[in-house]
């Protein structure tokens, strides 16, 4: 297993992509080890027996480091699977989002925590950020004096995120996006993808796409388009069609949000959606 940290100044990150099935173009998971002794995890993944035993070899007896836990982003099964074995080889403690705790079964969870906790390890402390959106319980983690945040599925380093209501919420995420802003973020490690060095761009980046989709999406409504695979194909020009499927749930969880503005309403059965 690789033990490279991100940067000679931020030596005690470090990432390993963890092969998954996860949605394209993505065919990883990254986990974060954080920490030279008292070392900490940031989400699991597909590890294997293989992949488990390369890791328990870093803090087997008597190793100068231990794995003390392992927290999860949110539940979904690419940031989670492989939980269960890491603690029963490394004893460490398993935590995730209050809300989740309930979603992660079978694995067991040791402690929860919430928006503004602190999380220890070796000398420094991690800072719970609640950033609700792809689901309902999702965190993203900050290294505040280096400016590191790890972000899960809520920031990628390539692509943008998928929102599947109802966990997913369309409004809530670009508030948590929003709130990320007033955040020192300089560097983003994010749950799929590569490093991202410039992360307050990013953030905005991701704000005025997501905005830009919303402003198209009910441009298209009120020219008469009323289904969601035909807002679809009519938006989403600028990626392959094989990506339409999973566009689908982000175009809904806009029309939810825009429903819940006022700017749209869902027309009877199965007719589509028409200009408030």
């Amino acid at each position: 297993m690789d033990w490279t940290p991100i940067s000679e100044q931020i030596d005690f990150v470090f990432p390993i992509p963890v092969p998954t099935q996860t949605l394209p173009p993505h065919k990883d998971t990254n986990s974060f080890l954080v920490g030279r002794r008292e070392v900490g995890m940031i989400d699991a993944g597909l590890w294997d027996e293989k992949g488990v035993d390369a890791l328990v070899g870093h803090f087997g007896e008597g190793a100068e480091r231990r794995l003390s836990w392992l927290i999860l982003t949110h539940w979904h099964p690419d940031h989670l699977i492989g939980t269960d074995r890491i603690k029963e080889k490394t004893g460490c403690r398993v935590g995730v989002h209050v809300s989740e705790a309930d979603k992660v079964a079978p694995v067991p969870v040791d402690f929860t925590f919430q928006h503004g906790d602190e999380i220890s390890f070796d000398d420094r402390k991690l800072e719970v950020i609640h950033t609700p959106g792809h689901s309902a319980g999702h965190c993203c983690f900050l290294l505040r004096p280096e400016g590191v945040l790890f972000t899960g599925d809520h920031i990628l380093g390539l692509g943008t995120s998928i929102i599947v209501p109802p966990d997913g919420d369309m409004e809530l995420y670009l508030a948590s996006l929003n709130q990320l802003l007033t955040y020192p973020v300089e560097i983003i490690c994010p749950g799929h993808g590569p490093l991202v060095w410039n992360g307050r761009a990013k953030i905005e980046e991701y704000i005025e796409h997501r905005l830009a989709r919303e402003r198209a999406i009910l441009e298209g409504v009120r020219s008469g388009i009323r289904r969601t695979e035909d807002l679809v194909k009519a938006i989403y020009t600028d990626i392959p069609e094989s990506f339409h499927g999973m566009a689908y749930f982000s175009v809904e969880a806009h029309l939810v949000k825009l429903i819940n503005e006022g700017k749209v309403l869902k027309m009877p059965g199965d007719e589509g959606y028409e200009p408030a």
